[in-house]
């Protein structure tokens, strides 16, 4: 899985739990244009930030790498 699949694949979480890229980017205490550059590859994610938006989102970091 390459940068530009793992932020299409969070992207289509994120929207399925009913949540825009702002407001998760608010939630996890970052930039609000955040959740973009991650979608857009245009920006790699820590692990500490993937922790942070599976537990926003609900889900595990499995999920966000399986489609």
């Amino acid at each position: 899985m390459d940068l530009k699949e793992f932020g299409q694949r969070l992207a289509k979480i994120r929207q399925s739990k009913g949540m825009s890229a702002y407001e998760l980017s608010l939630r996890i205490e970052k930039d609000p244009s955040y959740i973009h550059k991650v979608k857009n590859a245009k920006m790699n994610i820590s692990l500490a930030s993937l922790f942070t938006i599976c537990k926003e989102l609900d889900v595990t970091p499995e999920d966000l790498f399986t489609a």
